[in-house]
C-alpha cells in the first residue's frame, strides 16, 4: 500500500504500518483495513467478457487458421 508519492517510502514507522495492514489484510481478506480515502463502496466490477485471450498459456484458445 502507498500512502502517497511524495512520502518517503524509508520511514520506519511507515514501513511497520504498512506491514502490519497488508498482515491484517492477508488474515482477514481485503481491503480489511484500509485508507480512508478509498472509500466504502465499489461501485465498478471488473467486465470479463473484455479479457484478453490467453494465448501463450491455454491450448483451447489458440487461434485456429
Amino acid at each position: 500500500v502507498q500512502g502517497s508519492l511524495f512520502l518517503r517510502p524509508d520511514d520506519r514507522r511507515r514501513v511497520a504500518l504498512m506491514l502490519a495492514i497488508h498482515a491484517i489484510n492477508r488474515r482477514y481478506g481485503r481491503d480489511r483495513v484500509r485508507f480512508a480515502g478509498t472509500g466504502l463502496d465499489r461501485d465498478w466490477k471488473l467486465k470479463a467478457e473484455f479479457h484478453s485471450p490467453r494465448y501463450t498459456t491455454r491450448w483451447d484458445e489458440l487461434l485456429r487458421v
